[in-house]
């Protein structure tokens, strides 16, 4: 009896088609993989609704629906228009793993600053970008073969994907240019009041704004808002800490220096949010806590917390800056928690 063949259904989809849509997908587990083991924290504390992960998500989800349109629209066939997309998104997984290496392997990076960055910090944001800028081109590029846009389609696709990154930056700083909504008839109460590092000038004298919130933090205490002051930060270019040379100040008022706590290791908001997290409420048990720091740099606080998944309660100095200054400050917050959102650093 013969055998009878039975004809192979051949997939609606080509190799390429699904690697199209999965591309994407990959590089948002990468990125998100990056973003959290950049902080130290396990993914487990990954939480969906936090609005830098939605962030992620959106651009992800725009990029899926694109496609959607483009292979329904070629009748289930791989174009040649739709193969540089999908060089790009590998391309976006190579720069996407890279970043993931340096952060996971703790690769030393160069040391020193560059426009009060860190180098090793602007170094791994280079990567971030990158990565990001490439979503970009490939949501612009698909933006416009929808639409059957061709005269100087690849020009478009650039400033387009340009346009996207500086309405996104202009936007947050917008956002942050405001000042966190905190008043003196509703200062916070807590058991210990954390005073971020700031800035300490030549002979370890504490900078004007580390002065008014080593002060607010004293005016907490009197009050007995809080029974404990945590001083943080220890990048000063003295010989002092930032928060020896806060220690130093305090204990020039009637407060007793058994209440005063000091961490001297943390170089950055990220790293004193990291402190408080496994510190103060992970070994000391403590949570009730209030964050003093600047009005400005409130709101950036708020979202690292929201990040680490830790509910603080927040409280701004009574620090006044020049227009120049405050100007400068809200920039360079914007430019910092937009970086945050997206790549947690």
């Amino acid at each position: 009896m013969p055998t009878i063949r039975r004809k192979k259904r051949s997939s609606p989809f080509s190799v390429k088609e699904i690697a199209l849509f999965l591309f994407p997908i990959i590089n948002l587990l990468l990125l998100f993989g990056a973003k959290y083991r950049n902080q130290n924290l396990p993914l487990s504390d990954f939480q969906i609704a936090y609005i830098g992960n939605i962030i992620n998500l959106f651009f992800v989800a725009v990029l899926l629906i694109e496609f959607i349109f483009l292979t329904f629209r070629n009748k289930g066939k791989f174009s040649a228009t739709n193969s540089l997309p999908l060089k790009f998104l590998v391309v976006q997984s190579i720069v996407l793993i890279a970043a993931l290496t340096v952060v996971v392997l703790e690769i030393h990076l160069p040391g020193g600053y560059l426009f009060g960055f860190p180098v090793a910090k602007i170094f791994l944001w280079l990567l971030f970008f990158s990565a990001q800028l490439i979503q970009f081109i490939v949501i612009s590029y698909c933006w416009l073969l929808l639409f059957r846009t061709e005269s100087l389609l690849y020009l478009r696709t650039i400033l387009n994907s340009i346009f996207i990154a500086v309405f996104l930056y202009g936007f947050v700083f917008l956002y942050a240019f405001g000042t966190f909504p905190v008043t003196e008839k509703n200062e916070p109460a807590g058991e210990v009041g954390v005073v971020l590092g700031a800035a300490v000038w030549s002979k370890n004298v504490p900078s004007t704004i580390l002065i008014e919130r080593l002060n607010k933090a004293r005016e907490l205490y009197q009050k007995k808002k809080i029974s404990k002051i945590q001083l943080t930060g220890g990048n000063a270019p003295g010989e002092l800490s930032e928060a020896e040379a806060a220690f130093n100040y305090l204990i020039k008022f009637p407060i007793d220096p058994k209440d005063i706590w000091m961490e001297k290791n943390t170089t950055s908001t990220t790293e004193q949010i990291r402190f408080i997290k496994n510190d103060l409420i992970g070994k000391k048990k403590i949570m009730r806590i209030v964050i003093i720091s600047d009005r400005f740099h409130l709101k950036r606080i708020n979202e690292i917390s929201k990040f680490y998944a830790i509910k603080v309660k927040l409280c701004g100095s009574n620090v006044t800056l020049n227009s120049k200054s405050l100007v400068y400050y809200k920039l360079r917050e914007g430019m910092a928690l937009i970086n945050f959102w997206f790549f947690a650093i």
